[in-house]
């Protein structure tokens, strides 16, 4: 993936987000949300780009589990310029109000960053920052274990400490700011995710979402650029 590309993308149909309505029931601590979005070209050039997300949350007593996967293709006159995907799962168990344990697998999968893959397990300690009506503030600590491989073929699994921070808040009834930002450091390289978004409600159950995502690795092979970004503006079905 080149640095600093930006795809404003655009969806071009409900229907693969409401062709589901068995997802959609909210039920015994069910939620959720799928976006997708999608843009193209023709002419002179001729260019395509399409991504999706699907989160999914499940509560039950003290447990709680979070489901994320992402996919994100582009290309340009016939050459792909852009493949990503990524996909975590994350299990929670309360301590108190505040307070919670956290254990979380993680895996990306980006041909253009100079890794083949990078996967992770981590576990610590979370806590509930700030608890309200319109929104809330939740940060996790702790260790864990990282397994990559460069596009070249080199392979390393190496200690790491992981880091997140999660912000929500409810600018109004209808428009929603979220900030999500994931840090994995190790000794041979350090992860950094950063994800903005800004929501507005169009129904009780749709949102027109924009996205930013910065994806940053601190080392990378040779003629390799360490921060890539991707802008979106996505299609969401929310079973909240």
């Amino acid at each position: 993936m080149k640095a600093g590309i930006r795809l404003a993308t655009l969806p071009l149909a409900l229907a693969p987000l409401v062709a589901a309505p068995a997802v959609a029931e909210d039920a015994d601590g069910w939620t959720g949300s799928a976006e997708f979005g999608a843009a193209m070209t023709t002419g002179n050039s001729d260019t395509s780009s399409i991504n999706g997300k699907l989160k999914i949350g499940h509560q039950a007593g003290p447990w709680s589990n979070h489901f994320r996967l992402e996919a994100f293709r582009s290309t340009e006159d016939g050459d792909e310029t852009a493949n990503r995907v990524l996909a975590e799962h994350e299990t929670d168990f309360e301590l108190n109000e505040r307070d919670y344990l956290f254990g979380v697998l993680r895996s990306t999968r980006d041909e253009f960053s100079g890794y083949d893959y990078q996967a992770s397990a981590a576990a610590g300690y979370g806590r509930k920052l700030w608890i309200a009506d319109h929104g809330h503030w939740d940060a996790e600590i702790g260790p864990g274990v990282r397994v990559a491989e460069t596009s070249d073929g080199e392979r390393d699994t190496n200690a790491i400490l992981r880091a997140n921070t999660s912000f929500a808040y409810a600018v109004s009834d209808t428009a929603r700011f979220e900030q999500d930002v994931t840090v994995l450091a190790g000794s041979d390289n350090t992860e950094i995710e950063s994800v903005t978004g800004l929501s507005a409600s169009i129904t009780d159950t749709l949102a027109m979402k924009l996205s930013y995502t910065v994806a940053h690795n601190t080392d990378v092979p040779a003629d390799t650029e360490k921060t890539d970004t991707y802008t979106s503006i996505n299609l969401v079905y929310d079973f909240r």
